[in-house]
């Protein structure tokens, strides 16, 4: 699927996104808006009602198709966009978009069809986040409690992120050794993401080789910008 995030704004309220079946059997996905309310550690809980404070944009999108079955190697353009939406006040909005895997009643028979039915049940929705702008939103993003840590499953890089403002932080985290000289990358984590005042994360640093020194963690609206929106420091 690309892109993996959704984003539309007050000048671009269209975007589309692309699924491409690489299994080798047919798949059917059923399409829908759904709302998620995320925790301090950043579980994800479905809600029904996100309330007013939520600013979820699920009243205002439209999306098509809302069902899509795809053959092997065959792919799918879904297109979304926002309407109606003037009366928003200023900031972000969101929702996810779930794709979710079906079945279907040619698929339920014996021998050969069975093990075709249990890969479809075996497979798992996508949850596909989507972010709408209004207007020209005022935020701040800062980074906090910034650490690397080790237990008997590896090392792991621990911060939290503090935004003020309606926003929905979404980038890019890279960790970097700083020294005198130089600096070098020990880690990057795509498509974070943070709905509410302060979240935390942890994420486990694969091929880390432990040195001491000082490591500073930065935060990118994307993988391949140049300037960090945020970032924080730690001596280990």
């Amino acid at each position: 699927m690309f892109p993996t995030k959704i984003k539309l704004s007050t000048r671009t309220k269209v975007a589309t996104v692309t699924i491409r079946n690489k299994s080798t059997f047919k798949t059917t996905y059923k399409l829908s808006a759904v709302y998620y309310k995320q925790s301090f550690d950043g579980q994800m809980m479905k809600v029904e009602d996100p309330g007013s404070s939520g600013h979820s944009i699920i009243e205002f999108l439209r999306f098509s198709p809302r069902r899509i079955t795809l053959a092997p190697n065959d792919e799918q353009v879904v297109r979304f966009m926002v309407r109606k939406t003037a009366s928003l006040s200023t900031g972000d909005y969101r929702a996810h978009i779930r794709f979710e895997p079906i079945k279907k009643e040619d698929e339920s028979g014996s021998g050969r069809d069975n093990l075709v039915m249990m890969k479809i049940d075996a497979r798992i929705a996508i949850n596909v986040p989507i972010i709408y702008t209004h207007g020209n939103v005022d935020g701040k993003v800062d980074l906090k409690n910034f650490s690397i840590s080790k237990n008997k499953d590896g090392n792991y890089f621990n911060v939290v992120m503090k935004k003020e403002g309606a926003i929905f932080p979404f980038g890019t985290f890279k960790v970097f050794r700083v020294g005198d000289k130089k600096e070098e990358m020990v880690a990057i984590v795509n498509g974070v993401s943070s709905y509410i005042p302060e979240r935390r994360f942890t994420f486990k640093m694969e091929d880390f080789k432990e040195r001491s020194g000082v490591y500073e963690i930065r935060f990118y609206e994307n993988e391949f910008a140049k300037q960090p929106v945020a970032k924080d420091s730690f001596k280990l």
